[in-house]
């Protein structure tokens, strides 16, 4: 009889463990990186790489079900949790991506304050800086006889501390503006999303968002001349709030009396917080967002971007005081639109301008203001929200009276599958029904519109709504009582 020594025998599984493991990491490393740009650049492939990825998670826990000595890993018990959630998260039906629209071009904007070169680049010396930072921060657990995470806790810990960073950075914005007098109408840390629609708090969990490390916090002036001092605050309020807790967190993982097991998550979330605050002083444009330090650098220019941040501000202002379009300084959006004349920035300052001519009765010129906006947007803005795009509708039916033109815009406004379907959804399609002579429907699409307008706050933007649904219905009243 033949003797069989335990001590060297392998199974079949773990012949797997002992071959293929070792490139684990490497193809797993690789599915989170794919994973994560392919979110952050909005990639249509981005569903397909999320799910990859949380599916990772998921095989951490279970494969070890399925290989000899077959024992579960009660440990990982978070990462089964972590990998459902995503699996979930990036299978849910959402938003087509088949919409039909432009790529956004890297399109040159004058005197932003940015350089073309580093625009193109900075999202790879963000990566390059950012893993420096983390070279670091290994080196510093070694020297300080700190244990080092493994590969799938570290990757946690980092999301953890991202959104962390993003929402210390973007709560910092918010709490300083509303010190100085601003209102808050969005606050957004990665998927979580706070928005006023409609003159409602809503939240809404933007699935393709898990992975990127980003937000943004809407805070608008409450009058014409809101002091720009008060507005350099809130804007610099977020870097220095990165800058103050990034410190604080390296200085409390230095102290001898900090618990051992805090001071590694302390001092990365240290690091990292001096990095994003430094970064963000640089001024640079990524699509047609820009940094902290390229909107202060506007901010202050005298150029078209001081005449653009006026007029953003007194937009924003009609949302939160009895400000309409009308008032709005049209010498500075035409100074403005003169140069900045590509991307969403120059589609919604034209289109600014088409509302201040139709608050106005200038129906020819709020034409012309519209033709403009529409070129804008099939050039480089076709990514606008859906509240944007009805305004073309209306415009094209109201003003032009032209139906083939309304139905085409309208045509967008369905691409986009708009899940609220607010009071300017339905006046535009009040205003497509009413120019296409279907006048049964137009009513019942204006009365839907007149009564969620009338739930607005009595503020100029809502009265300017509400001034197009009285507009509208002049018309279909007019086109009722004509002899057939």
């Amino acid at each position: 009889m033949r003797y069989r020594d335990p001590s060297v025998h392998l199974s079949v599984g773990s012949w797997l463990l002992v071959f293929v493991v070792p490139g684990v990491t490497p193809l797993q490393t690789a599915v989170f990186g794919v994973a994560w740009w392919t979110v952050f650049r909005e990639k249509r492939s981005a569903r397909a790489w999320g799910m990859a990825a949380s599916m990772v998670f998921i095989l951490w826990v279970v494969l070890p079900l399925m290989m000899s000595p077959h024992f579960f890993w009660t440990g990982d018990l978070l990462l089964l949790g972590v990998g459902m959630i995503g699996l979930l998260v990036f299978a849910w039906p959402g938003q087509s991506s088949d919409i039909v629209q432009k790529t956004q071009k890297a399109w040159k904007l004058p005197g932003d304050g940015t350089s073309a070169l580093f625009n193109k680049a900075v999202q790879l010396v963000m990566i390059l800086v950012c893993w420096r930072a983390y070279h670091w921060w290994m080196e510093w657990l070694t020297n300080n006889d700190l244990a080092e995470p493994g590969f799938i806790r570290g990757t946690l810990e980092l999301a953890l501390i991202g959104l962390l960073i993003v929402f210390l950075h973007e709560f910092g914005h918010t709490l300083a503006g509303l010190l100085v007098g601003m209102r808050l109408r969005a606050f957004i840390v990665g998927p979580f999303q706070w928005r006023i629609r409609e003159g409602k708090w809503e939240f809404h969990f933007e699935p393709r968002h898990i992975l990127a490390t980003s937000g943004a916090t809407g805070v608008v002036p409450t009058s014409a001349n809101f002091p720009r001092s008060l507005r350099l605050c809130m804007l610099v309020a977020g870097v220095l709030t990165n800058m103050g807790t990034g410190v604080f967190a390296l200085a409390f993982s230095l102290s001898p009396a900090a618990p051992v097991q805090a001071r590694g998550p302390m001092a990365l979330f240290g690091v990292f917080s001096v990095v994003v605050a430094t970064m963000n002083l640089v001024p640079f444009r990524i699509v047609d967002s820009y940094s902290d330090g390229g909107q202060i650098y506007q901010l202050f220019s005298k150029g078209p971007w001081g005449d653009y941040h006026r007029v953003i501000g007194l937009a924003g202002a009609s949302l939160v005081s009895p400000l309409r379009p009308r008032d709005y300084d049209i010498n500075a959006i035409h100074r403005a639109a003169q140069s900045i004349a590509q991307g969403r920035q120059g589609m919604l300052l034209r289109l600014l301008a088409y509302s201040y001519f139709l608050d106005c009765a200038d129906l020819e010129k709020a034409g012309d203001e519209l033709a403009q906006a529409g070129t804008i947007y099939n050039e480089s803005a076709s990514d606008a929200p859906m509240e944007f795009v009805t305004a073309f509708v209306f415009g094209c039916a109201y003003i032009w009276r032209n139906a083939e033109f309304a139905r085409a815009w309208w045509a967008h406004v369905e691409a986009k599958k708009p899940t609220s379907l607010n009071s300017d959804y339905w006046l535009a399609h009040a205003a497509l029904l009413w120019i296409e002579t279907d006048l049964k429907s137009a009513k019942e699409s204006l009365e839907k519109a007149r009564t969620l307008a009338e739930e607005l706050p009595a503020f100029g933007s809502y009265d300017f709504q509400r001034y197009q649904c009285t507009l509208l219905n002049n018309v279909l009243n007019a086109a009722t009582a004509a002899p057939h």
